[in-house]
């Protein structure tokens, strides 16, 4: 995805292509071994908790929400840590990028919804679609939530890059440490860690932080290939063995107060693994790399429609069962079928939705003394 605001790093659009491909084979794991066994629309019981570490993993692939959060902090502050932000040019960027597609799925989801409400629509339209009362029109209202979250944090990122800059370090340390104090008084309060964790700007906040505090150590000290890889790689075991652990645990239909701290930690490891890829694979070249970044470009439409593909393929029973075990069947499904079906509908989305606002975005970055 290239910008006119910042240099183009092919790393950068890995990473998008590894988050939505992460999130499309969760989804479809989930949803399409569900419907083998228990041939009903999906719900939490009877949680996938598998004893392979790279598929329990794949069990808690909700942590690729993590990782678009703290490239969302990484890319945008990219571009402004040696320039100031015009703060209406920004959000128009923004909402150039993101509200298109957007809108189009909520007009799906009004389309399909038997019945709606105004004040719910009104509610997801304006920004608040990670909140109760929100349009609930599956499946195409079910991951506007996340947009929500960073449409929230779009609003607060010219004044956090003002509140980081002088020292970076420092005051990221603070505010991580108000959001946990805050997630505990939450918890005190009665308050569902689990829930306002996942999907509120009090939870995610920490990694969009992260993110940004990623960009200001990428830029002031940024590793030399060879050891980047060995902390991507490092970074990336971490990943693996916490979510084993967390899987383990209970995976995301637990309940329990130190889910409040969850999002640091996830933010944290996944900003390792960040910093380490790029910088391992900033001028990353050859065929692989191009395939991988063409997939990042796309990665917005991956993440807004696999949901629909996935969920058309159970409704329609369109699930291959070649083995007759629901777990590697659901993953052949993914593969075979939601995949490429996913690509193909992303890169019309894309072509014809995304791609005509995205080219009338303008530069947003002014020099430092405006």
């Amino acid at each position: 995805m290239r910008s006119v605001n910042i240099r183009y790093m092919p790393a950068v659009d890995h990473l998008r292509a590894y988050a939505a491909l992460l999130i499309l084979f969760y989804h479809g794991l989930h949803l399409l071994s569900y419907h083998a066994r228990f041939h009903r629309d999906f719900g939490i019981d009877h949680w996938l908790q598998p004893g392979n570490p790279l598929l329990a993993a794949l069990a808690e692939g909700h942590t690729a929400v993590a990782l678009f959060m703290v490239l969302s902090g990484f890319i945008l502050t990219r571009g402004a840590l040696e320039t100031g932000v015009d703060y209406g040019r920004f959000l128009r960027n923004r909402l150039l990028r993101t509200y298109p597609l957007f809108l189009l799925l909520v007009a799906a989801g009004v389309a399909a919804a038997p019945r709606f409400e105004w004040p719910a629509l009104l509610q997801t339209v304006s920004g608040f679609a990670n909140l109760p009362g929100a349009l609930v029109a599956p499946p195409f209202t079910s991951l506007l939530w996340t947009i929500a979250i960073e449409w929230q944090f779009y609003v607060l990122f010219p004044l956090l890059v003002a509140v980081l800059k002088p020292a970076w370090t420092r005051p990221l340390l603070g505010l991580l440490a108000v959001l946990l104090v805050f997630r505990g008084f939450a918890v005190f309060a009665g308050g569902n860690a689990r829930d306002f964790s996942y999907m509120t700007l009090l939870g995610r906040l920490d990694q969009f932080l992260l993110g940004m505090w990623a960009a200001w150590f990428f830029h002031a000290h940024p590793p030399a290939p060879r050891r980047g890889a060995l902390l991507a790689g490092a970074a990336l075991l971490a990943i693996v063995a916490a979510l084993w652990g967390f899987n383990a645990a209970g995976g995301w239909p637990l309940m329990a107060w130190w889910k409040a701290v969850w999002p640091t930690v996830e933010g944290a490891l996944w900003t390792a693994f960040v910093v380490g890829y790029v910088a391992c694979a900033d001028r990353a070249e050859g065929r692989v790399s191009r395939a991988l970044a063409a997939v990042g470009v796309i990665s917005y439409s991956i993440y807004l429609t696999h949901f629909v593909v996935i969920h058309t393929m159970v409704r329609l029973d369109l699930v291959p069962a070649p083995t007759g075990d629901a777990v590697a069947d659901a993953l052949f499904g993914t593969l075979l079928v939601a995949l490429p079906t996913t690509l193909a509908l992303s890169a019309l989305t894309y072509r014809f939705v995304e791609l005509p606002f995205l080219r009338l975005r303008s530069r947003y970055r002014r020099d430092a003394e405006a």
